[in-house]
């Protein structure tokens, strides 16, 4: 029984931190506080606020409240908070400062650790643990959470649900501005890659409600985990990558990915996991900045920042075509196989790429020839491939499809 109980306390205790299920209380009356948020009881507004998590950072902002802030974490870098002093990290609170700041309600949504739990207790400085709303819907009991935490239960709730609905209505117009007669475009969010296996945004991430908004099908929506093998990445060969800070260079680093549609075409772009994760307003513009680099014809709501923005570099060519050299039918040659990644690459060649110059290759080259306006031989030769190994090469998808004999 003893042990039991023990078991009972111990999972009383952690509903104080709970996520987007917490519960306001009082939200039916037309008064503010008392206000109860889970277990928490606020008996009159909170003086002096720190927030340590950037999401609930960024819910605060759109609401409005960030006057009502008197410092946040290391990891809060909004502009609008860059003035407010530190008071440590979400897992490592420096409790003395937020004591001497008059800090009197800490909101994150990251369990600190024991003994800073302890230390703050000791300090009789509130926390509220609000964790990421799982998905858009869910987005609604977190804003009134946050809300009614700050400026209490009525004004809180009903201030939080009109900037809810702004919010929905911000991605629900970046999914109308979308051409429905277009494709569905294809991409995929990479957090890293060990070369062998990468980390991608799936079906259970919020990133995946932003890919849904921008008319984006995510290539590993279906994989649970998340993690998805070098392989599934080249069958799936999506349009457009995103992946985290640093992770570029990875995947362009890795000979076995050179023939990805993304890579030859030069569409990855470097987005701070970051922007995936918050969920005030800015979730609109993550959504808009996935939206107008996976649809050319989409057309950008928002101002983005500058390290949204950041393109990588285009297409790198393997070697430097020479005047004098051409690859035709039956040669085989180590720059043959530079040549068909290209060609697989920009959708013209399927299979794996070699060193020899197949029937199938010289099919593939006069389609790509054809398609970018060029003599028509199915020769690799110095003009076919002074096109191909650059940046303006047309792939089949953009062409159409081509099929036309050599002559």
């Amino acid at each position: 029984m003893k042990r039991l109980a023990a078991i009972f306390m111990a999972l009383s205790a952690a509903l104080v931190f709970t996520s987007c299920d917490l519960i306001v209380e009082n939200s039916e009356e037309q008064y503010d506080y008392p206000v109860t948020v889970g277990n928490l009881v606020l008996e009159s507004a909170p003086a002096n606020i720190a927030v340590m998590s950037e999401n609930i950072a960024d819910v605060i902002i759109a609401c409005g409240y960030e006057g009502k802030l008197a410092a946040k974490g290391e990891n809060c870098t909004a502009q609008a908070l860059e003035l407010l002093p530190t008071v440590g990290t979400a897992e490592m609170i420096d409790v003395d400062e937020a004591e001497d700041l008059g800090i009197d309600l800490i909101m994150t949504d990251v369990r600190p650790l024991d003994e800073t739990m302890e230390q703050l207790e000791k300090a009789g400085i509130n926390i509220l643990i609000i964790k990421p709303a799982s998905d858009i819907e869910s987005m609604q009991k977190l804003y009134s959470n946050i809300a009614s935490a700050v400026v209490g239960a009525y004004t809180g709730r009903m201030q939080a649900m009109n900037v809810y609905e702004e919010v929905r209505s911000g991605l629900e117009q970046v999914k109308t501005n979308i051409d429905t007669e277009n494709v569905l475009s294809t991409a995929c969010y990479i957090y890293d890659t060990n070369g062998e296996e990468c980390l991608a945004a799936h079906g259970s991430d919020f990133a995946e409600k932003l890919f849904e908004y921008a008319g984006v099908t995510n290539i590993a929506a279906a994989d649970d985990d998340g993690i998805i093998g070098i392989d599934t990445l080249l069958k799936s060969d999506p349009e457009t990558i995103f992946c985290d800070k640093g992770v570029y260079d990875k995947i362009s680093g890795n000979k076995d990915l050179r023939s990805l549609k993304a890579l030859t075409k030069g569409t990855v772009y470097e987005l701070p996991s970051g922007y995936l994760e918050l969920q005030g307003k800015t979730c609109i513009m993550t959504a808009d900045y996935i939206a107008a680099k996976t649809h050319a014809n989409y057309v950008p709501q928002q101002a983005w920042p500058e390290s949204f923005s950041e393109k990588k570099e285009e297409y790198k060519p393997p070697f430097e075509p020479k005047k004098d050299i051409f690859y035709t039918v039956g040669e085989t040659y180590e720059p043959i196989k530079a040549i068909e990644e290209r060609l697989i690459g920009l959708g013209y060649l399927v299979g794996n790429a070699d060193e020899t110059f197949s029937e199938d290759t010289a099919q593939a080259i006069t389609e790509f020839q054809n398609a970018n306006g060029l003599t028509v031989n199915g020769i690799a030769d110095y003009d076919t491939l002074k096109v191909l190994l650059s940046s303006k090469a047309v792939s089949k998808a953009d062409a159409g499809e081509v099929t036309v004999e050599a002559d």
